[in-house]
């Protein structure tokens, strides 16, 4: 694969491994044309609308925020440390695109639950002392420059992670590396190692490491979960199609590159194995799926015929003065045999999802009823459900006191969304059943 623009440094590998990576060069040659095409015709552009592109109604008002909520439960007990030993944090972005990594990691905030509470920013300006993104993109790199030409803490390269860390490794020691949006999962398994190898190498006494995967487990591409590959890499088709519109797909033919698919215990026990081998330490993990049922490509269903476009319709939600059929929101999911544990959480996700959607639409259809909409939901529905229902009844109820046009396509709607958001942080149980799954460790150095 080309670094830094120039040629291939692959044939300095074994002789062994020659042919598969003149195959894996070609690979991500077609990956990288296809972020070149997706850039050039102005997809990775943010003012598309909030109905389709890169940064829909999904990415900012659920994917992002998600994001946001598992990095800053997970960075906030490294805080503290950092602020007593008078550091300011450095991060290096692994596949960091136009810098969305920097804006993620500068709007964490703690959490808290109340108006009143007292959040603060857990990487704010003052505390952020470096941060440095690297792309294999040209484009990429060239637009996260552009993007932050103000700002002299932060820095892009062009750079090839299949080959390690490269000249990072003369470089002072992050506190963070990071990734986000699948990035690492355009690697084959030996070049992640290596990656991974060389984060313990460089880091300081102690680093998080945030591994940002696509899940093998969506439903997105339900034909992945029992395939275990009939190649060494494990690495499998993916496309772009869901960022061009319909008439642009009728026209072309988008690009499809091998990306590698991760299961959560199959990733754990991955890095437990390189962690070990280098004498170092795991010494906390958390893990959380991104992205149930609404993932891209339930909308394209190129990979599995049976996925209904619920990202179109929860992407309709957050639309301002639109109206959404909410019948479309509900989910009929089809089991995959020899799977009993998925099947069981994808069953009771179904469930608990529908019945939201189903006590959404009632409630919309008693909105001239407000004594129906003050009525408890049935106590032998489960907590999440009974407050899900409680919740949109009360909205459906007030909404009318918002001067904000449509009240049910801008107020009761966006609020569904937010409900549906929370159930899959809520009932999520981090196996790669998301389109995303977000993997963190923080790493200890194996003594001297």
């Amino acid at each position: 694969m080309p670094s830094d623009g120039g040629p291939s440094t692959a044939l300095q590998l074994s002789p062994e491994r020659a042919v598969d990576v003149i195959e894996a060069d070609e690979n991500h040659q077609a990956a990288l044309q296809n972020y070149a095409a997706a850039v050039g015709n102005g997809f990775y552009a943010r003012d598309n609308g909030g109905l389709s592109g890169k940064y829909d109604n999904v990415r900012r008002h659920w994917e992002d925020q998600i994001t946001r909520y598992a990095l800053g439960g997970f960075i906030e007990p490294s805080y503290a440390a950092w602020r007593r030993s008078l550091s300011r944090v450095r991060v290096l972005d692994l596949g960091a695109g136009a810098g969305e990594g920097y804006e993620l990691l500068t709007s964490l905030a703690t959490v808290g639950n109340s108006v009143n509470h007292a959040d603060f920013d857990l990487l704010p300006a003052d505390m952020l002392g470096y941060y440095r993104g690297l792309d294999i993109s040209p484009e990429m790199v060239e637009m996260g420059r552009s993007a932050y030409a103000g700002v002299p803490k932060v820095e892009f390269e062009t750079r090839d992670l299949a080959l390690g860390l490269g000249p990072e490794a003369d470089a002072p020691p992050y506190h963070i590396y990071f990734s986000s949006y699948g990035s690492l999962s355009h690697l084959h398994d030996d070049e992640l190692a290596r990656l991974i190898e060389d984060i313990l190498d460089h880091q300081g006494e102690r680093a998080l490491f945030v591994a940002d995967l696509l899940g093998r487990y969506s439903y997105e591409w339900q034909c992945y979960w029992a395939d275990s590959g009939t190649d060494e890499s494990n690495m499998r088709q993916y496309s772009m199609s869901y960022l061009y519109p319909d008439d642009i797909l009728d026209e072309i033919e988008v690009e499809r590159f091998p990306i590698r698919y991760w299961g959560a215990a199959e990733f754990d026990a991955f890095i437990d194995g390189i962690v070990e081998a280098t004498g170092g330490r795991v010494v906390r993990r958390a893990m959380m799926d991104r992205s149930i049922l609404v993932g891209r490509h339930m909308d394209s269903a190129e990979y599995n015929a049976l996925a209904r476009p619920i990202r179109a319709a929860v992407n309709s939600l957050h639309e301002f003065n639109r109206r959404t059929d909410l019948s479309t929101l509900v989910f009929d999911y089809m089991p995959q045999p020899g799977f009993d544990e998925l099947n069981a959480f994808f069953d009771r996700f179904q469930m608990v999802w529908n019945a939201v959607v189903y006590g959404a639409i009632e409630a919309v259809e008693h909105a001239d009823d407000p004594a129906w909409l003050r009525e408890a939901p049935s106590e032998e529905y489960p907590p999440i459900v009974q407050e899900a229902l409680t919740t949109i009844r009360d909205v459906v109820r007030n909404a009318h006191w918002f001067k904000m046009g449509d009240p049910r396509a801008n107020i009761v709607e966006p609020q569904l969304g937010y409900i549906l958001r929370d159930i899959e942080i809520e009932e999520g149980r981090g196996f790669g059943a998301g389109h995303g799954l977000l993997a963190m460790y923080e790493f200890e150095r194996a003594p001297a």
